[in-house]
């Protein structure tokens, strides 16, 4: 009798293959797996498989013969996903609901098997509250166990939303995570990406550290914006353990607060940091913004002294860095300013995804919509994102539990 082999539950970040057991040896069947959480209407993906000798279809060393993704991709199921009804346009994030999954086997228009797992964000007995001070606000995560347990400072990217995915996932390893929001509606921090305080990162830090069951260890990570807030802090702070870098510059950028005078996203000590303006006009690809060439053509635009004054002091992060980018990543040149950080970077560990774009994030989970999003384009295919995140990941773990070494 043929039955879907999968968990109950599992964390999000768990590479869970999808395994259907108990078919004909050779029998062609169609595999359909569908979410809601994770999307404004429901998100499926299909894919067709021929079993084994065994009457064995197992996503973790088979590629389908069709479907919604190619080759050999033991969570292609999950990731592939993409919205089949609703409005359009949904966005999963790493701050969706635990989703469950149902999935599908079919042959010959008949079902023969199905089952349900539940992909938890965190693991049971992690607790998260918001904290809100005078000098930062954000989302604590923190393990189930009592400790002492080593700490990370998150920090979010452009988009203002604090990193509750990887909150939710680096607690359930362990780490008490503080997912900052260090710009937007709470009052202590400023309402735009504009004159940002880097003493809000050193804050929080603190905030942990002052902790009961938190450890001298603590490192901090960053995603696109908040990987360049994350290597300024490491550049003048002394107390980052290990810095993770996902999507990184070598610059500090002109504020992303729309304003007509071009003003620093970052100060220090109530003074602004130098930083290169923006120089350059957005490209336009498929109808979505390009970024990359704001970027890059502002920093050709840009006297050399400003650019030089501008240029993050990488030689001073004493703390051991793991940076993270894709190649064809087109809001920012990531791939070439990580190449270049790695040369000035005293202890550094880089991972480097040719064909990623900027939507490298929490591994398994949909990356149909990753390539571009309101009306930006980020780079890279579902498929090359997929697999960056699912590499990365490990690396960011191993790295983080070096500091504790």
């Amino acid at each position: 009798m043929p039955t879907v082999v999968l968990p109950e539950a599992s964390r999000w970040d768990d590479p869970t293959p999808l395994r259907v057991t108990g078919l004909d040896p050779g029998q062609t069947v169609t595999l359909q797996s569908s979410a809601t959480a994770w999307f404004d209407g429901t998100g499926t993906t299909t894919a067709t498989f021929t079993a084994d000798a065994e009457g064995v279809v197992d996503t973790s060393d088979q590629a389908p013969l069709v479907g919604d993704y190619e080759g050999v991709a033991p969570t292609g199921w999950l990731w592939a996903l993409s919205e089949t009804d609703g409005p359009g346009g949904g966005q999963p994030t790493g701050d969706a609901s635990d989703p469950t999954v149902e999935s599908v086997v079919e042959a010959d228009g008949e079902q023969l098997a199905t089952a349900e797992t539940t992909r938890r964000r965190a693991t049971e007995g992690v607790s998260h509250e918001w904290v809100e001070t005078p000098a930062f606000a954000g989302v604590l995560f923190t393990p189930p166990e009592n400790g002492p347990h080593p700490g990370v400072v998150a920090l979010h990217g452009s988009a203002g939303r604090p990193l509750r995915g990887v909150g939710a996932a680096l607690a359930s390893r362990g780490y008490a995570t503080l997912a900052v929001q260090y710009f937007g509606e709470p009052d202590p921090v400023p309402d735009a990406l504009a004159a940002v305080p880097v003493e809000t990162v050193d804050a929080a830090a603190t905030h942990l550290r002052e902790r009961p069951n938190t450890t001298e260890q603590i490192a901090v990570f960053g995603r696109s914006k908040g990987a360049e807030l994350a290597l300024v802090t490491a550049a003048r702070c002394s107390w980052p353990a290990a810095v993770v870098a996902v999507a990184p510059t070598q610059y500090r950028w002109q504020a992303l607060d729309g304003g007509e005078e071009p003003r620093s996203s970052w100060t220090l000590d109530g003074d602004p940091l130098p930083f290169v303006p923006f120089r350059a006009a957005p490209g336009e690809c498929d109808g979505a913004t390009v970024f990359r060439e704001t970027y890059v053509g502002s920093r050709d635009r840009v006297a050399p002294d400003r650019l030089d004054a501008a240029r993050i002091d990488a030689d001073s992060v004493d703390a051991p860095a793991l940076l993270v980018a894709g190649g064809d990543d087109q809001m920012w040149p990531s791939g070439t300013d990580t190449a270049a950080l790695t040369n000035r970077l005293r202890t550094v560990e880089t991972r480097q995804y040719p064909d990623a774009g900027h939507g490298i994030s929490l591994p398994h989970a949909p990356t149909t919509t990753t390539t571009a999003a309101g009306g930006l384009a980020l780079g890279g295919t579902p498929a090359a994102n997929a697999r960056a995140s699912a590499d990365h990941w490990p690396a960011v773990l191993d790295h983080l539990a070096a500091m504790c070494q």
